[in-house]
């Protein structure tokens, strides 16, 4: 269990890193090499590197939604 949260604890801090950057436009799946990855996307449409890598797709668009939750709740509080 304390892989699974450290690994969890670094995506997140690479996605918290990415949206700070205000380059962040949203979150996205992909796949590569047969493992359902969550990428960030940039302002100009161009991708990160994987974020985070999961091998049922369900939680890979668990966790993209859950991205953009935070980034929109981020840029929500920013402009206040």
């Amino acid at each position: 269990m304390q892989t699974k949260l450290a690994e969890t604890q670094l995506w997140q801090q690479n996605l918290a890193s990415l949206i700070r950057s205000g380059l962040f436009l949203r979150a996205d799946t992909s796949e590569l090499h047969g493992l359902h990855t969550v990428i960030g996307v940039y302002g100009d449409g161009t991708h990160s590197a994987p974020l985070a890598k999961y091998a049922d797709s369900r939680r890979a668009h668990d966790a993209a939604n859950l991205a953009n939750t935070i980034a929109r709740s981020v840029i929500s509080a920013e402009s206040n």
